[in-house]
């Protein structure tokens, strides 16, 4: 029975620690790698403004000459030949016979810090369709997407997300869209939802701190073991419910700039939540026990996903419904990471172990990183490698 017990500490453990690798590539700890293209089509000349990160680019071609992690105009300026060259190919258009030349180059800042605007032009044969093959920063950064606002004329804007991995995408002014075979859904903002949940290391670890004491309840300021399957989902849908209407309020109103609030305030909020999370776990209290933690909570992280959303600036109605999908894949992939660690846990809810090895020695790593996720964001230097 020790062995056993030995065996599925170290199990358990290691579960809890791969969950947060496999939902969470590299990338960094909160801002997903998205570069945006607005593209206006009219009588089969394409009008195409690419907007590309410039933290993104410094990664790629070391822009920061002088190490001082300021970025000059000069500093950017001096790459533009190999930028060019390789941005453009990595975008084509209707499978190279609308080829896009560059008209100049200019510099925006949105909400998440400063971009390399590329304005590019074209002459394609077809007016009301386009498809568009996109593979920028593939062998940096497998997360990276390109997300598309393309206008035929004056009709009402499509929204594609490319996919760099999925193959090419058309756009038709009828508003039909079609993915490559492997990944026909590639444009949809369903799958950027499900994307944009799995690769952000601090909504991971968020949720993991969330699920830890999902299989205990509090008594006497100690967490026991729940008696009843039905208890521990009970307490799991309370919680995922709190934070997903939260979240949901928060990134509509975030993407509607009725609310609007810097990054450099919301990502370090976000690795606080953290560390309050964490902390309850250790030392439970009526905050951690209550719906109105991951309510709260989830009002913070709502506004950390409203930057896909947030640059595109929709027409009403296209973002209500750009919102509901999108909406709905964060909810998708809060589910997958809820499914994957719920029935390991309440199996291992009983042993005598669970909270002392397992539930606090997990919560103190989590408070550590997420102190440093604070340092690094507030002080704006980087330590850690997520």
């Amino acid at each position: 029975m020790r062995r056993i017990d030995r065996w599925l500490r170290g199990a358990t453990l290691a579960l809890v620690l791969v969950a947060s690798a496999t939902f969470a590539p590299e990338v960094s700890a909160h801002k997903p790698s998205d570069a945006y293209l607005f593209v206006t089509v009219d009588d089969g000349a394409v009008d195409l403004r690419w907007d590309i990160a410039l933290r993104d680019l410094d990664a790629g071609f070391d822009l920061d000459a002088d190490g001082d992690r300021e970025l000059t105009w000069g500093e950017v300026k001096a790459h533009f030949e190999e930028i060019d060259r390789y941005a453009l190919s990595r975008l084509t258009l209707d499978d190279g016979r609308c080829v896009p030349t560059l008209v100049d180059h200019a510099l925006d800042r949105h909400s998440d810090g400063a971009y390399l605007v590329l304005r590019l032009k074209a002459a394609c044969r077809g007016g009301d369709r386009l498809t568009l093959a996109y593979s920028l920063f593939t062998e940096m950064d497998p997360t990276h997407r390109g997300i598309a606002k393309v206008a035929f004329g004056n009709a009402e804007p499509r929204l594609v997300v490319l996919n760099p991995s999925a193959g090419p995408v058309t756009v038709s002014k009828d508003g039909t869209a079609g993915g490559s075979s492997e990944n026909p859904f590639a444009q949809g903002f369903f799958p950027a939802g499900v994307h944009h949940i799995l690769i952000g290391y601090d909504h991971v670890l968020f949720l993991i701190c969330l699920l830890l004491p999902a299989v205990l309840v509090s008594k006497g300021g100690r967490w026991m073991p729940v008696d009843r399957w039905s208890e521990a989902v009970k307490r799991v849908l309370v919680t995922v419910t709190a934070f997903t209407i939260a979240h949901t309020l928060t990134l509509a109103l975030a993407g509607l700039r009725i609310v609007e609030l810097s990054p450099r305030l919301i990502e370090p909020a976000i690795a606080v939540t953290i560390v309050f999370t964490a902390l309850g776990n250790i030392r439970p209290n009526r905050f951690r026990e209550s719906a109105a933690m991951p309510f709260a909570f989830g009002l913070v992280h709502g506004f950390g996903f409203a930057d896909v959303l947030h640059e595109l600036d929709l027409p009403l109605g296209q973002f209500v419904w750009a919102l509901l999908r999108f909406n709905l894949g964060v909810e998708a992939g809060q589910l997958l990471i809820v499914a994957v660690a719920l029935v390991p846990l309440y199996l291992l809810r009983g042993r005598p172990w669970y909270r002392a090895r397992v539930v606090i020695p997990v919560s103190m790593v989590a408070i550590v990183i997420a102190s440093i996720w604070f340092a690094e964001r507030v002080f704006d230097f980087k330590v850690l490698p997520l």
